[in-house]
């Protein structure tokens, strides 16, 4: 009923707030030369008492303007153009006088000197400019000393997890820049974490071509979605950033620190962090996986992917709650440097250190599908790891001349890694009869390195369109590690009157190299006035080893000296590819166009050595690979963008070694040396229109795929719990997803309104004892947000959304899984007398329809009170409460594999912090104080 009456009174507030819009401004723009119409000159609307923004138009090529809905008040006509000077004219709408005409509005060239004031309105909050969207960082207020990220929360289109990813229309943003450089390399959230969101003036989003595409100006498909943060003026020509330290209860603590220096092309930024409060400020981001092998080796054949393929991406049927997953304990800090070298070189550079200590409790219920049956698998565990990572990346971009250009770029990262689990579990049969109980306990130690070189070679002819480059990369990974195993088993035989007992008791060391190359190159020829024909060649070539050495412990000496020759194994090989296309490109006035056919040979050689066996892999794989990039712009505000792509995933050493790896012993793993690649075909469709002058927006995401010899698993389960996996390829796997989103002003309440909704459906099969199990899936999530402005010291934002997930499967219908989450936030900034602040935020979680103990409602409330001091407001002390009822935890649902799992988490729970903050910075404006326009004298 609460819901119903919110509702209800939601809709009163519209349809009054809409009763009350009923004024009209219009008029005609002039020149004073020849009398002649004044085009596409900007009417901007504003509040008489605060210069609040109301609304935008343009002039027609009439010069006629036109404003309605307008509710009654006092107001502020402001008329702009590039070539005029401006106008200003004060406006009064009440009932009795609803209109206000302007028949002949003269305005007065920019060669004519006037002794006047010039009033410049402020930019309006969303614009399309070409094909970037670009947001005006003053228009979307946030709290003092907020991040980039709290200011993208706020932008219509943009989604930010509690993990700090970021979506902008729906797809990941994998790069933030700043004016348009590297910010401490590729990671996003160093930008998005660590600047102060008063620092920016514009953020941009667009899709950032490929620095091979970019001497052309032609998409070649590897753009990546991209923001940019393009800094307010005054941050450009000194010092800035802030600097906190906290002290709390339970033992928390929190530091952090960034000190920018900008000079003209000249960037020098300093940051650092130590906490213990799950505050992040960089991606947790392990170059080498340490577990037996290196990282998994995923080549994209078709060498024109602009996105991602993952068939759980559509509808994931997953979803968590609560603030963070465990405890962490984070220290950090780095430096980056941008500068222009001489007059021809741009360099880049940046160095970052981080320690990252996660610690997790975790409790797992999961039910497994068997043809004619089902049985239960419960897990308690908790993990202990310690990373310590370097990463240095270097850069040079030189222009040689006006026609050639070099590029090298240039990382090397080095990891010191320790990882603690420990686990107890038991496996019930379907009458809740044990089948098997133990524990596992699993500590490892660690190092790696790895270095990457990237060349890229541009040159530009004489002729316009007529390109050349070429690109060659090479990286070299290594890594060390030694572990041990203490695993004790019980098995349960009903007809046994004790269980059957196993133990494992073992060290392993375990060595890993990847050397790696590839070069491609490209030449584009214009053909007629607006095409260009693409022509390229690439080849690559990959060589992995890996060493395991097991021994088991020695009873009759109390060492580790008994070789294990099934877990003991190394394994070499080679896998190289090479391919060659033709592409044509077309760029017209209202449409861009790109067609390509890729050809692809690869070949994967393998020779795996495991105990007394060996084996020898070779697989010889050809593709022809299209792809489609076609854009439509139906206006300057309005676009359409569909892409196409053939792409293909081939299977790693992993899942071809035919070697069973029985390091654990309920899950023993097996390759499959018949495996084929994957082949995806991928299309995308992105749809945006934007309204700068009434502030609407409409965003709209879809994304569909359909995988040719997907690997899945083929699983059997014997009657005393054992799972024996071997990949194997299926057909008939495909997933859609889509994302919309609609912006709306509430000029009546001083804000906006956002509705969104994801919807995602999958599809994918697996096997269990030889029985196809199909698994289908669809998502829902409908959400609503309020961003309000009441006054102007009072900042309010609500949000609603629904989260519906229901996965059926082919093999027992009778276990198909439907689930909810409901979440509700609530959060208030509020400015007080004397320079006192109050914020509080509301998040609350509703889970239903899970296993008995993970219907969880998890409301968590934050809250803090502040008060700025000392000149210009630098300084700030703030105590804060986090999870004030101490309900914060972890609940999650996955349900896309042949079994139901459920998962709870132990969360940071209710803490306090006391903390202090500086701000360097010329003076104390933030964006929340920023006026809505300036005044110069001439």
């Amino acid at each position: 009923m609460q819901k119903i009456y919110l509702w209800l009174l939601t809709c009163c507030l519209s349809f009054t707030a809409n009763a009350q819009k009923n004024g009209v401004i219009k008029g005609t723009l002039s020149d004073t030369s020849a009398g002649r119409p004044v085009a596409a000159a900007t009417i901007t609307l504003l509040l008489q008492k605060d210069s609040s923004l109301v609304s935008f138009t343009m002039t027609n090529e009439k010069g006629y303007f036109e404003i309605t809905g307008i509710p009654a008040g006092e107001y502020r006509l402001l008329i702009t153009h590039v070539k005029y000077h401006s106008l200003q004219r004060r406006i009064s709408i009440s009932a009795a006088s609803p209109v206000a005409s302007f028949p002949s509005l003269v305005m007065n060239d920019l060669r004519i000197n006037l002794d006047e004031v010039e009033i410049t309105g402020e930019a309006p909050p969303v614009t399309l400019v070409g094909d970037t969207v670009q947001y005006n960082a003053g228009s979307f207020k946030t709290p003092p000393n907020s991040s980039v990220e709290q200011l993208l929360k706020k932008l219509p289109g943009v989604q930010v997890a509690k993990d700090g990813t970021v979506k902008a229309q729906g797809q990941k943003v994998n790069r933030v820049l700043v004016d348009g450089k590297e910010f401490f390399g590729k990671d996003p959230k160093m930008a998005t974490k660590n600047l102060p969101a008063d620092a920016v003036d514009k953020v941009q989003v667009y899709d950032r071509l490929s620095d091979a595409a970019q001497l052309t100006g032609f998409d070649d498909g590897n753009s990546e979605k991209t923001i940019n943060l393009k800094l307010k003026q005054d941050k450009k020509k000194g010092m800035f950033g802030k600097a906190m330290a906290g002290t709390g209860t339970s033992n928390r603590y929190e530091g952090r620190f960034n000190i920018n220096s900008f000079k003209g092309a000249r960037q020098l930024s300093l940051i650092g962090m130590a906490n213990n409060t799950n505050a992040e400020g960089f991606s947790f981001m392990d170059m080498m996986s340490f577990s037996g092998e290196l990282n998994r080796m995923r080549q994209s054949g078709s060498g024109n992917a602009s996105f991602s393929v993952s068939s759980d991406d559509a509808a994931a049927a997953f979803m968590s709650n609560g603030s963070g997953n465990g405890i962490n304990t984070v220290w950090g800090g780095g430096l980056n440097y941008n500068n222009i070298i001489g007059k021809k070189t741009e360099f880049t550079s940046n160095y970052f250190y981080n320690h990252y200590n996660p610690q997790q409790e975790s409790d797992i219920r999961r039910q497994y599908f068997l043809p004619d049956s089902s049985y239960f698998y419960n897990q308690h565990a908790t993990s202990n790891n310690l990373n310590n990572t370097h990463r240095l990346n270097l850069g040079a971009d030189i222009r040689i001349d006006s026609l050639h250009s070099v590029k090298i770029s240039s990382s090397f990262g080095y990891q010191e890694n320790r990882n603690k689990n420990n686990s107890t579990y038991e496996t019930l049969s379907e009458d809740l009869q044990p089948a098997n109980k133990g524990f596992s306990n699993n500590y490892s130690t660690g190092h790696g390195s790895n270095l990457r070189n990237d060349i890229l070679f541009r040159k530009k002819f004489q002729r316009k369109g007529r390109t050349f480059s070429l690109a060659l990369q090479n990286s070299a990974n290594n890594s060390e590690s030694n572990g041990s195993l203490l695993s004790v088993n019980h098995f349960y035989n009903r007809t046994a009157s004790q269980p059957a007992y196993d133990s494992i008791h073992q060290r392993n060391t375990i060595s890993g190299n990847m050397n790696s190359y590839t070069a491609r190159a490209v030449y584009t020829e214009p053909l007629f006035k607006h095409s260009l024909m693409e022509f390229s060649i690439g080849n690559s070539y990959t060589k992995t080893t890996s060493d395991k050495t097991t021994w088991d412990y020695n009873n009759s000496n109390g060492k580790f000296d008994q070789l294990n020759p099934g877990l003991t194994n190394n394994f070499e090989n080679t896998y190289s590819y090479t391919n060659a296309g033709i592409r044509l490109r077309t760029k017209q006035k209202k449409f861009s166009l790109a067609a390509g056919l890729n050809w692809q040979g690869a070949s994967l050689e393998g020779t795996i050595i495991a105990g007394k066996k060996d084996s020898v892999i070779r697989q010889t794989f050809y593709n022809l690979l299209p792809s489609l990039r076609f854009q439509y712009d139906f206006t300057r505000y309005r676009n359409l963008s569909i892409n196409y792509a053939a792409i293909t995933n081939q299977p790693d050493m992993a899942q071809l070694q035919p070697v069973p790896d029985i390091s654990d012993p309920l899950n023993i793993r097996e390759g499959n040396p018949d495996l084929k690649p994957e082949l995806t075909h991928a299309v995308q469709l992105n749809f945006m229109s934007v309204n700068p002058f009434r502030n609407k927006n409409l965003f709209a995401f879809f994304n569909i795929q359909e995988t040719q010899n997907k690997i899945v698993n083929d699983d059997v389960v014997d009657s005393a719990g054992i799972k024996r996996s071997r990949p194997v390829n299926v057909n008939g796997v495909f997933n859609v997803s889509g994302s919309i989103n609609l912006g709306l002003p509430l000029r009546a309440l001083k804000g906006t309104v956002n509705f969104s909704s994801n919807v995602g459906y999958s599809k994918t099969k697996q096997f269990i004892n030889k029985a196809s199990n199909g698994i289908s899936t669809v998502s829902l999530g409908p959400a609503m947000r309020f961003d309000l402005n009441p006054a102007d010291k009072l900042d309010l934002s609500f949000s609603a959304g629904v989260n519906y997930y229901k996965t059926s499967y082919s093999l027992q219908p009778a276990l198909n899984s439907g689930y909810f989450m409901q979440q509700y936030e609530g959060e208030v900034n509020w400015q007080l007398p004397a320079d006192f602040y109050i914020s509080t935020s509301l998040n609350y979680t509703v889970n239903s329809n899970r296993t008995d103990g993970f219907n969880a409602k998890v409301p968590l409330w934050n809250a803090s009170v502040s008060r700025q001091f000392l000149r210009f407001n630098r300084g700030e002390l703030k105590l804060s409460a986090f999870d004030i009822l101490n309900e914060n935890v972890g609940i999650s649902r996955s349900t896309n594999q042949n079994y139901i799992e459920d998962s709870r988490i132990r969360n940071l729970q209710r803490f306090f912090l006391l903390s202090f903050t500086y701000s360097l910075s010329k003076n104390g404006l933030s964006n929340a104080a920023m006026p809505g326009i300036r005044m110069i004298r001439r």
